[in-house]
């Protein structure tokens, strides 16, 4: 697909960093530069780090590897990274990418915001589901504030609607969504997972209508059922060259290392580039080195293992709050049972104001939730909470499930009066 027509105005004076653009040259063998203005490496104050990972495995920055990960580096990949991470990705995802076809991000919430950069205009709409993840919704808020919004039920987005919605707004003449957002699996906070009849529905309909998806995943690894595999990846199932793709390693890695990459067709991966370039040069040379040498002492196997082990946790308190739940909450309390993830969405009865709850009962009875209001582009879902079982405590699963039933009950009585 031909994306110049798609791209936002603000693309058409971006231009390659001339320096940035030598940066391969200069690192060439025998190669005398005097172009780069790079601190000499010996005023560096790192001599080596010694990195100890939980598997036992050991590994060393030092001498030459600690000059290149205290330096200025590539914009796109730390060299010893991508072939790690092209890896990673065929043996996660089965797609073959090229080495054009990959840009690693500051987390992929950089991507979110550099996709609306590059393509969406303010009076360009972008496609979200309802409720959707508000960082997305912050992300793109920089530059549109127009969204179609599609609802979701425990199947994911509900691809019919999308289709009509299209449907009539090139009947009528309106102008088509540049690109639509989806998280494919263990959504944030509704914790469903697009189903793999609607994923081919998804990609049938961006490519009836020419417009692309950005499939943001976090979620995929975060699974919560033992012996259940991922379901492929719209970029997997595309044909088209429609599907941008956001993969991060803030669930499965680390969040602080701020590590994540944006893989698709090779003429936007270029021009996210291109952003970078002017935006923050590179993401940091020394985390890239950190996630290069865990991915060289272990085998993908020995990762998804330890991924795997690691959802248990994830599994045990889903279950402790899911046991709670039952147990302690209304009948008229309704909630998905998330398969992946980290987030169960409490959908309470019509009137009730998740906000005022929050700020009326949260800090008296001691528990917190998030509004499901943060979560649409419509003002709605107010009677929604989003609880994120990733952090707390078994023990205390139970009380914070107990004063939240203090907080419906609170705000029944309040309807009530």
């Amino acid at each position: 697909m031909n994306i110049q027509p798609l791209l936002s105005r603000r693309m058409r004076g971006l231009k390659p960093s001339p320096i940035r653009k030598l940066n391969p040259i200069m690192r060439m063998p025998g190669m005398i530069s005097l172009g780069g203005g790079y601190p000499n490496v010996k005023t560096f104050v790192f001599e080596s780090l010694d990195v100890v990972f939980k598997s036992g495995a050991r590994f060393t920055i030092r001498d030459q590897s600690m000059d290149l990960a205290c330096q200025y580096g590539p914009t796109d990949f730390h060299a010893d990274l991508k072939p790690l991470i092209l890896r990673w990705h065929i043996g996660k995802d089965g797609v073959d990418l090229k080495a054009d076809q990959v840009q690693i991000l500051n987390g992929a919430q950089e991507g979110l915001h550099m996709m609306a950069y590059l393509f969406a205009n303010e009076e360009d709409s972008v496609v979200v589901s309802e409720p959707t993840y508000p960082g997305a919704l912050g992300a793109f808020r920089a530059f549109t504030e127009n969204f179609i919004s599609v609802p979701l039920d425990d199947q994911g987005m509900m691809t019919a609607e999308l289709e009509k919605i299209l449907r009539k707004r090139q009947a009528a003449g309106e102008r088509m969504p540049k690109f639509i957002y989806e998280v494919p699996n263990g959504h944030n906070p509704a914790g469903v997972s697009l189903v793999p009849d609607r994923r081919r529905h998804l990609l049938e309909i961006a490519a009836r209508y020419r417009i692309m998806i950005l499939e943001d995943d976090p979620y995929q690894l975060i699974r919560l059922e033992e012996g259940r595999d991922p379901a492929p990846t719209l970029q997997s199932m595309d044909r088209e060259n429609l599907v941008v793709r956001l993969d991060s390693f803030s669930k499965i890695f680390a969040p602080g290392l701020r590590l994540g990459y944006v893989s698709g067709p090779a003429d936007v991966i270029g021009c996210f580039q291109l952003y970078k370039q002017g935006a923050n040069i590179h993401t940091s040379a020394m985390d890239q080195s950190l996630l290069t040498g865990f991915l060289a002492n272990h085998t993908q196997e020995a990762f998804r293992a330890m991924i795997r082990e690691n959802c248990r946790i994830y599994r045990r308190n889903r279950d402790a709050v899911l046991e709670a739940a039952r147990k302690h909450l209304p009948a008229d309390i309704r909630y998905h049972i998330p398969q992946e993830g980290m987030f169960l969405w409490f959908e309470m009865p019509e009137g009730f104001d998740a906000d005022r709850m929050v700020e009326q009962d949260g800090v008296k009875l001691g528990v917190l939730l998030v509004p499901g209001s943060g979560f649409s582009t419509t003002g709605g879902l107010k009677n929604f909470m989003r609880a994120s079982f990733s952090m707390i405590d078994p023990e205390q699963i139970e009380e914070g499930l107990i004063r939240f039933a203090g907080m419906i009950k609170r705000e029944r009585e309040r309807i009530s009066h």
